[in-house]
Parts: structure tokens; sequence; C-alpha cells
């Protein structure tokens, strides 16, 4: 294994396109200065050097026994500094891998998540859109502190302090890439972020206020989005927990086209 250059195509050369847009955080975590990109030519791992961070594995093959002692020893290190591990990668080579880790480590592992990743080409248009993208300023920091707050509840990631929830919401309002939708009312109904990296454009954090749901705000939102997004020339993806119908349907229904799947491993 060797350390990448942050100016190498690698991505781009092993992978095709449907990879390439499940793996589009790759993009994502090689924009930071403490990422750690490791590969062989053929696979690639890929990590921040936040211990908290997730870690990324791409596997194009099957591994000869090397490669599977080089990839565990490069889990196991990082698996040190954090024992609450997130990694992320394709089922079918990653978890007979991280069975292994689990125990040489002693530390149980389970399969946190299953995102479906999806990718759209051409919006399809809602029949009928109310309210309007919006940006939002200083004083809508209570709303989107309240939003925060709700949000990180709605993921799974337990209770946010109000201070915490404020600092989240202070962050969003600081990133360019970040959308709000008002309703007829002027009032903020819906959130998300876009991180553009190179011709793709990540959209997360898709929030519909818990007392406006059910109304299509998400839906409008998401759909004004993407459209301006492709019109940019950026590919807009996204993931989804394949657990959870009604956002999946959403995307589907505005043009989004499913790419298939990436399982985020947990050791706890």
């Amino acid at each position: 294994m060797r350390n990448i250059v942050f100016q190498e195509n690698i991505f781009e050369q092993l992978m095709n396109e449907d990879e390439l847009i499940r793996f589009s955080m790759f993009y994502a975590i090689r924009s930071t200065k403490e990422s750690f990109i490791v590969t062989n030519d053929t696979n690639i791992i890929i990590g921040q050097e936040r211990p908290t961070a997730p870690l990324w594995i791409y596997i194009k093959n099957d591994l000869s026994s090397d490669e599977r002692e080089d990839i565990i020893k490069i889990i196991c290190e990082t698996l040190t500094l954090n024992p609450c591990l997130n990694i992320d990668g394709e089922e079918k080579y990653l978890k007979p891998i991280l069975r292994e880790v689990s125990n040489i480590s002693g530390i149980p592992l389970k399969i946190n998540i299953i995102k479906n990743s999806y990718v759209c080409h051409k919006p399809i248009h809602p029949k009928m859109i109310y309210g309007g993208l919006s940006e939002a300023t200083e004083n809508d920091l209570e709303i989107l502190t309240i939003f925060s707050k709700d949000n990180w509840e709605d993921i799974g990631f337990g209770m946010l302090t109000s201070d915490q929830a404020k600092k989240f919401a202070q962050r969003k309002l600081d990133n360019p890439g970040f959308h709000v939708w008002r309703n007829e009312d002027a009032r903020i109904v819906a959130m998300a972020t876009v991180h553009k990296y190179m011709n793709v454009a990540i959209t997360d954090g898709v929030f519909a206020d818990r007392n406006e749901r059910n109304k299509g705000y998400a839906k409008f939102l998401m759909y004004k989005i993407t459209k301006d997004l492709l019109n940019e020339g950026f590919i807009p993806m996204l993931y989804a927990d394949r657990e959870k119908p009604i956002p999946n349907h959403i995307y589907k229904s505005i043009g989004y086209e499913y790419y298939g799947e990436i399982a985020e491993y947990r050791f706890f």
C-alpha cells in the first residue's frame, strides 16, 4: 500500500460510473486537509486523521492474502484510536474482513445502517409547489437550533444540548451551501446542505419541521436544489437510509435514480 498524493485521479482510474456515485464521499473526504488515502492501485482506503471520523474502503476485486492483511492492519490501527469506529463500503467485500478484525480486536461489530445511493439526471417537477427556496440569516438562528436538535434525534444520534444544537445551527448559517425552504408565510419549514466537489454535489441534512410534515416542503426544497445544481453543471447525488421509506420515496418522486448500496458498519 502507498499513500496517494492529492493530485492523483486514482478514483476515476479504478472505478466505473456507478461506483463513483456510490463512493462520492471519497471526494468530500479528499478535500479535507486531514484526510489520508492509501492504495495498492487496485483497492483504496480513505479516512480522516480525526479518530472519530468514519473510514471508507473501496475494494475492486477479491483480495490476495497480502492485500487482506494490509487492509486488516490499517483497520486495526485506526480502531486503537477509536474503538467505536464506523467503516463504510460494499458489504460483499467488507463483511468478512471486518468480522476478522472483530475477532482480532475483541470489539463487537454490527451493521449500523444501509445507505441507498441516488443520482439525478433529470428532475421531475412536483405537481404543485408552495413557498420558495431561500437563504437563512442570523434572525433564523432560533428556529434552526430547534431543527438541528430534532434532526439529530431523528437520525438516531441521541440528544443534543441547547448549546450543542445552537453551534450546529450556527455552522449551517456559515455554510454557503446551506439552503432553507420558506412556506407561504415566509416561515422556514425545511432545510438541507449542499457540498460541491469537482463536478459532484452531495446533499445531506435534509429535514422538515416536525409540525409541517406531509405537506411536500422537503420535496419542494430538494427539487429546486437539484434543478439548480444540474443547471450549474453538477451531478446531484445523496444517500438515504434504506429502512426509511418516506425519504426514499420523496427522492425517487423528483427524479433520483437508485445507484446501489453502501453498508456502514460500527464497532462498539
